[in-house]
């Protein structure tokens, strides 16, 4: 009996075996072909979704291989958690666990950083399919944008809570810990410069309890890779051309109180400039004209900044000559021993260029045509830099863009250029209500409908209300910048304006034409009617002196001429550049108003220290003669406030006796010089600050009766300091001054301030 059931057992083994190994011999060799196809355990994904990713189809011959890759292209649909494959004799079965569906994404414990912002950065949303990999690399980002916040000591945990139907909520719990700043910046090897000095000149700052505005203090690995370039700059800019910056460490303090930071440096010799020499291999450029362009001035000191600016220099006069792609190569060999160098400047082989097009980009309203005709260059021209560049000043003095970029790229033929000029668009107007606050006009309301740029035609269409404590102002007004399709200006403007200096006021009414046009290289003419009715009332009963108005109404019929060279890179805030203007006013075309008025104005602007430090000079003259009769009131000139600095609105010159109101001259003059810089500040804060001296005087009445020094010519002037400041609503300027010379019947103001526009 039991021998029987031993054999029986052996048989019964041998046979799976023999099944068993056909069955696998089969699938790795001849292997087996698939007659159907079932999907068991999915509920959400169809079964036509499961079989498209598979690569095995019906009719197919498989294989081991064949179903590993199988299994490996579902998973990778991020779909299921788990998958199973098997062969029921030509059947393969796929057996599937779906991964749950995200129902929700919250985040809790966060103080600093609000949930909109994280989500916003983790990108996960609800709906999506949930598996490791989602929540691992949403907490990464989260761990990310904590440290790039100064929270280095930040947890977040990953949590899922299940629910009904295959769905999740995932939960991420943060502990934001303490903001971790830099406790301290030491630095190594620096026997010219002290620590002091050096960490002013990079971006990162120790932590002060008294600038909490500022983000300068927080660790950011990414500034200190900035340090380490602004730092190899600061030695360059002051002869160290070997200067290296070995390595820069930043470390948690033990208790994890803040971070400490330190650098390595190999200052090397300071060196002075020897010989400059410029090598061009272009026929017919010379070469000693082009070296002096490379100046590093009298104490001949080594500054890379003036190497980079005489490189510039010299690829621009090349550009001049018409050469767009030049290489200019310069060749720095230093004298440890002499603690000199000598620097070669190669130019190498080029040709001249031509413009085969110029191109327009992101102009999306203003059309090409008006960009297109400020340009001093067109296509077919020979390639010239200058041209160019005062082209592209011409496009940002439209004020229709807040930026405009030039790229000079290669055409169709090495001799051939592109030019590619980028803009950006900004509002050119439309609608605007205003409220703002002068310390010399009071408070202001206006409201406008002023487009400068109707359509993207360049046309301007206006309409302006505004009214403030010193003036207001009615004005409907067209121009068309090129009339006729030619280059002149043509404007028509109807107005209504009030103007009080202390307790006289001017109300004015009336209409003027004007056409401009450019008749050389910057030199600008316009001529101007201007056709109104105004009059002048005196509400201080204690006034003593003469108008010569006597509240009557009186027509002035007068033409204007504006000549003037204008260089500035911009009209709005010059930096570079001169102006000279001449404008005369001759009234007494009909009417009862008759004088020749002139004023001559001049301003020049220059860029110091690497454009980092703006010098300015300007100033203006004014004269005023009756033409036999007596000039009144209302056609003076007055001073003070924004011409002199220090001094009221109208502060300067002669007054009535008895009111102590301005009563104007007919001779002025007035004068600035001042300095205007970011060195110091953060530029990324839009903040300049200035220093100036001002400077003027205003005497000469018609009306010499109850008047206070009517001829006094005694020049007054201010000396201070101020800050522009550009913000989200505007410019905002503040100005400090204090009058060194002036006149006992002068008023004075310290302090002036102004929202949207400069002092």
């Amino acid at each position: 009996m039991r021998l029987n059931g031993l054999i029986r057992l052996i048989c019964g083994l041998f046979l799976v075996m023999v099944v068993t190994q056909s069955g696998n011999a089969q699938l790795a060799g001849d292997g087996v072909r698939i007659t159907e196809i079932r999907v068991d355990g999915n509920r959400r994904v169809a079964v036509g979704t499961v079989q498209s990713y598979l690569p095995v189809r019906v009719g197919d011959l498989t294989s081991r291989a064949s179903l590993s890759n199988a299994l490996e292209r579902l998973y990778e649909t991020n779909l299921f958690k788990d998958i199973k494959l098997d062969l029921d004799g030509s059947i393969l079965i796929v057996s599937v666990v779906e991964n749950p569906i995200i129902n929700r994404v919250n985040i809790e414990g966060n103080d600093v950083l609000n949930d909109e912002r994280l989500l916003e950065i983790i990108d996960v949303q609800p709906r999506r399919v949930y598996n490791r990999t989602v929540a691992i690399e949403a907490t990464r980002k989260l761990i990310d944008i904590y440290r790039a916040s100064g929270r280095f000591t930040a947890v977040i945990e990953p949590k899922i809570i299940e629910l009904g139907e295959n769905r999740v909520d995932l939960v991420f719990e943060v502990n934001e810990g303490p903001l971790i700043k830099i406790s301290s910046i030491a630095f190594s090897g620096n026997n010219a410069f002290s620590d002091r000095v050096l960490r002013q000149s990079i971006a990162s700052r120790e932590t002060r309890w008294w600038a909490f505005l500022s983000s300068a203090d927080k660790y950011d690995e990414g500034r200190l890779d900035y340090d380490v370039r602004l730092l190899r700059q600061f030695y360059l800019s002051r002869g160290y051309a070997d200067i290296v910056v070995d390595r820069v460490r930043g470390g948690m303090l033990p208790d994890r109180s803040g971070f400490a930071i330190s650098f390595l440096i190999n200052e090397g010799v300071r060196y002075q400039v020897g010989n400059v020499t410029v090598s061009s291999a272009i026929d017919g450029i010379d070469p000693v004209e082009l070296q002096q362009l490379v100046d590093f001035g009298d104490d001949r000191w080594y500054d890379v900044r003036a190497l980079e600016q005489g490189l510039l220099d010299i690829s621009n006069r090349l550009g001049s000559f018409g050469y767009a792609f030049v290489n200019i190569a310069p060749e720095i060999k230093t004298t440890p021993e002499t603690a000199t160098l000598d620097i070669t400047v190669n130019i190498e082989k080029a040709q001249r260029n031509f413009v085969e097009r110029i191109e327009f980009v992101d102009n999306s309203r203003t059309l090409d045509r008006v960009i297109r005709r400020e340009f001093e260059i067109v296509e077919g021209d020979a390639y010239n830099q200058l041209k160019i560049d005062r082209s592209i000043r011409n496009v940002r003095n439209l004020g229709y863009f807040s930026d405009v970029k030039v790229a000079t790229l290669q055409g169709s033929s090495p001799e051939q250029t592109v030019t590619k000029v980028t803009v950006v668009e900004q509002s050119t107007g439309d609608f605007s209500v205003g409220l703002g606050y002068s310390s010399l006009d009071k408070s202001s309301v206006s409201f406008g409908i002023n487009e400068r740029n109707f359509l993207g035609t360049g046309r301007r269409a206006s309409l302006s209300i505004s009214t403030s404590g010193a003036q207001t102002n009615f004005k409907i007004g067209l121009t068309e910048p090129y009339l006729q399709g030619r280059d002149l200006t043509g404007s028509f403007d109807i107005f209504k304006t009030r103007n009080k200096t202390d307790e006289t006021t001017v109300n004015e009414t009336g209409l003027a034409f004007g056409l401009g046009f450019a008749a050389a290289r910057d030199v600008y003419h316009r001529l101007n009617y201007n056709l109104s009715q105004s009059k002048t009332t005196i509400g201080a009963t204690t006034a003593q002196s003469v108008t010569g108005e006597d509240g009557k109404f009186r027509l002035r019929s007068s033409l204007n001429y504006v000549l003037s060279k204008d260089t500035r890179d911009n009209r709005f805030d010059p930096s570079e550049g001169y102006l000279l203007e001449l404008d005369e006013t001759l009234s007494g075309f009909g009417g009862d108003v008759k004088f020749l008025r002139t004023k001559l104005s001049a301003a020049y602007y220059k860029p110091m220290l690497f454009k980092s430090v703006i010098f300015g000079v300007s100033g203006k003259l004014g004269h005023i003669n009756g033409l036999g009769d007596k000039v009144t009131q209302s056609q003076r000139f007055y001073l003070g406030g924004r011409d002199v600095r220090g001094f009221d609105s109208g502060g300067i010159g002669p007054r009535d006796i008895g009111s102590l109101d301005s009563v104007g001259g007919n001779k002025m003059y007035a004068g600035r010089v001042e300095i205007v810089s970011s060195l110091g500040l953060d530029k990324d804060t839009g903040v300049r600050w200035t220093v100036f001296t001002d400077v003027g005087s205003l005497w000469g009445t018609d009306y010499p009766t109850g008047v206070t020094k009517p001829n006094a010519s005694k020049a007054r002037a201010s000396v201070g300091a101020g800050f522009y400041w550009m913000t989200a609503i505007g410019p905002l300027s503040f100005s400090w001054a204090k009058p060194v010379s002036k006149m006992a019947h002068d008023t004075t103001k310290t302090f002036q301030f102004n929202i949207g526009t400069r002092l």
